[in-house]
């Protein structure tokens, strides 16, 4: 097997000891890599191993995954299979051989696992499910030996990774999911942070690209991971106050901004946020305050800082402002 593909790791099962990396298993099974990291975000499956910052697959994993796979397609709801592959992880480390010698199958009401002497009833089920441990060992050792597709260059870093993917997004046209600059920067931000999973960047320019394509629950979590890695993250911050306005809770969008505003109190994205989020509960006066605030800082930016929608939003923001003076009597 190609070093690049497999890593070793200690361990006293020796069904364990190699590690797969999420490329090798969206391969083996014919999975999309995006599904694979849902699944694992979602904590449907996660990868169990862990090495120098990097998560990989165990064999017990691809089990996990190949029995999945098999009964979601047969149909049956995520629930119940989610209880089957929690009694499967519960169960196989009760068994005593190695799980290459391992059967899984599922009949009428039962999810089973076999060895030579013990059946394990994992939890319902209504398909026919009959899988052979050791041709999944075989499985794996011809796909992790199948030649890789070009592509970038692997040995890119976690950084090296993020940079390649703010080019693509910067090369979308920002509307079209189906836009290969879309699939592309999506799929690198992964790769940037499957090499470094504390990378609350990655995270937070992730989420803002699921929220341009109206996916608002995973920019939530991108954002709230965003956060974990690094609390001070203010474009997280601002990323998450903006989704609680977009969703029509502006008064959580109001608190977002303040929270904000308090740890950086120049922030123009919190000032116009919160200036919006006070229109929407009818607090002209303080959104009048921060507008003018907004407008002063865009006015102090260099004059290549002031670019595009910043530009925009600062021509909004004097036209709301003028109406606000008006209206409340303020010159």
């Amino acid at each position: 097997m190609s070093e690049t593909n497999e890593t070793t790791i200690a361990t006293s099962d020796p069904s364990a000891q190699s590690a797969y990396a999420v490329r090798d298993v969206s391969r083996l099974f014919e999975l999309p890599e995006s599904r694979l990291r849902y699944w694992a975000q979602t904590g449907f499956i996660c990868p169990s191993i862990r090495v120098r910052g990097r998560t990989f697959y165990s064999f017990r994993d691809l089990i996990a995954i190949k029995v999945a796979r098999e009964l979601l397609g047969a149909g049956m709801p995520l629930q119940r299979v989610r209880r089957s592959l929690d009694s499967l992880r519960v169960k196989l480390p009760e068994v005593d051989q190695p799980l290459a010698r391992l059967r899984v199958r599922c009949e009428h009401e039962r999810v089973v696992v076999e060895d030579q002497t013990h059946s394990f009833e994992a939890a319902t089920g209504q398909v026919l499910l009959d899988l052979n441990v050791q041709t999944l060992h075989q499985e794996v050792a011809q796909v992790l030996a199948m030649p890789r597709l070009q592509g970038p260059t692997p040995e890119r870093s976690a950084y090296e990774w993020f940079l390649y993917a703010c080019e693509r997004e910067a090369a979308w046209t920002g509307d079209d999911p189906d836009d290969p600059a879309f699939t592309e920067a999506r799929e690198a931000y992964d790769r940037a942070l499957d090499l470094d999973p504390e990378f609350a960047a990655a995270y937070t320019n992730l989420g803002a690209l699921l929220a341009a394509v109206g996916d608002l629950d995973g920019a939530r979590d991108h954002f709230d991971q965003a956060l974990r890695c690094d609390p001070g993250q203010h474009e997280a911050q601002a990323n998450l106050a903006a989704l609680a306005l977009r969703t029509g809770d502006p008064e959580t969008a109001i608190a977002g901004y303040r929270q904000l505003l308090r740890a950086a109190p120049d922030s123009l994205e919190a000032h116009y946020g919160l200036a919006r989020a006070l229109l929407a509960v009818g607090g002209k006066g303080q959104a009048l305050a921060h507008l003018e605030r907004f407008i002063a800082g865009v006015d102090g930016l260099a004059a290549a800082q002031q670019a595009g929608s910043l530009r925009e939003r600062r021509q909004h923001a004097t036209r709301v402002v003028a109406a606000l003076r008006r209206e409340l009597g303020s010159g």
